[in-house]
């Protein structure tokens, strides 16, 4: 035991020496990209709070709600709007203090993860950095986008690196104190904070892409709906687009306006939908975008017969995934369902073998 004691108190140690190595020979540049990036990011949540809010705020004005002679503001709608209030004052908050203090403490073990992958030259060539770079590229441009991912992988290894030294540590600590068994329970969970500490970035990263990926799922069918419309009616194609960009400020909805804002600052029309088609990485907006470059120049007569085969397969796939989801969440509800059938045979059981003697 005291071998071990001494072992890990050892790696821990020599863990420790490397990690304040790592992070004290990291310059003050590193220490701006990381703030820099953590900023951004509190920026574009405050920003999708206030476009929340601002829609809410949009639909009472056309309700009335609140008006005289009219309907009261629901409760449930009131505690949305406060709470949204606050979540943009909380992150306002944390604008302001990057921009003063810097970082926060359990965001330092970043900078000792920059030094890792400044050391290993890990760049956009690595198939680790490139895949979350690609994710990133989906919701920030491409400069944020790199930025981000370093921070993201940066947060990784170095909350990954101070959890095994503090592993190690709370190991050999506990040896020491004659605690036994339970040193093992302390260094895991000294190890776990800190791991989960280093995974909520990349955590939050799979998050969003997720919800967006189904929030443009979910909208295509209806888009698309709108283009045949429109373009059977005899508008072209662009105007038909800029119209149903304005039409709606969800997900799939914003892209397409920056779509409309790329071409009107003079990028091209190809590079403007193959920036679409990147952050939307869906096969859906891919087929769309795809047959508008291949068309502009055909004229309504051919891209009016692609939309409508587009629609029809889209709401296809539409009404599959719906049934997906719906047997997703049948199988999801069956592990309660049968726990309450078991607690309901408990409570049948129990009293019959015990005879009734409570």
């Amino acid at each position: 035991m005291i071998i071990i004691m001494v072992l890990c108190l050892l790696i821990a140690t020599v863990l420790a020496a490397v990690f304040a190595l790592l992070f004290l020979s990291a310059d003050s540049g590193i220490m701006g990209y990381l703030v820099s990036a953590m900023a951004e990011t509190e920026t574009e949540k405050r920003d999708d709070l206030q476009a929340e809010l601002n829609v809410l705020i949009a639909e009472l004005r056309a309700s009335g709600a609140g008006q005289p002679g009219k309907p009261p503001i629901e409760k449930s709608v009131q505690k949305k709007a406060q709470k949204l209030k606050k979540q943009i004052e909380e992150c306002e908050k944390r604008i302001a203090s990057f921009g003063k203090n810097g970082a926060g403490l359990l965001d330092l073990p970043a900078l000792a993860g920059y030094r890792v992958m400044q050391i290993a030259k890990m760049d956009n060539n690595n198939g680790f950095v490139a895949s979350i770079n690609g994710k990133c590229l989906q919701f920030k441009e491409q400069r944020e986008a790199m930025k981000y991912t370093y921070y993201v992988i940066s947060s990784l290894i170095g909350n990954a690196l101070l959890g095994v030294c503090l592993l190690f540590l709370g190991i050999g600590l506990g040896l020491a104190m004659g605690l036994g068994t339970k040193a093992l329970v302390i260094g895991v969970v000294l190890f776990a904070v800190f791991a989960i500490l280093g995974y909520l970035p990349y955590d939050a990263v799979n998050a969003k892409i997720r919800i967006r990926a189904e929030e443009i799922e979910h909208d295509f069918p209806r888009v698309v709906s709108k283009l045949a419309l429109l373009t059977v009616s005899g508008l072209d194609v662009n105007g038909a687009w800029n119209l149903v960009a304005e039409s709606d400020t969800s997900t799939l909805y914003r892209e397409m306006q920056r779509v409309t804002v790329d071409i009107r600052h003079n990028i091209t029309p190809v590079e403007a939908y193959s920036r679409f088609i990147r952050r939307c990485a869906n096969s859906y907006t891919t087929k769309l975008a795809t047959a508008i470059m291949q068309n502009l120049s055909k004229g309504n007569s051919e891209i009016v017969k692609l939309l409508r085969n587009l629609n029809a397969e889209s709401w296809s796939e539409y009404r599959h995934s719906a049934k997906r989801r719906g047997e997703q969440i049948s199988s999801k509800l069956m592990i309660p369902t049968l726990l309450m059938f078991a607690g309901i045979l408990i409570l049948i059981i129990v009293p019959v073998v015990g005879g009734f003697n409570f």
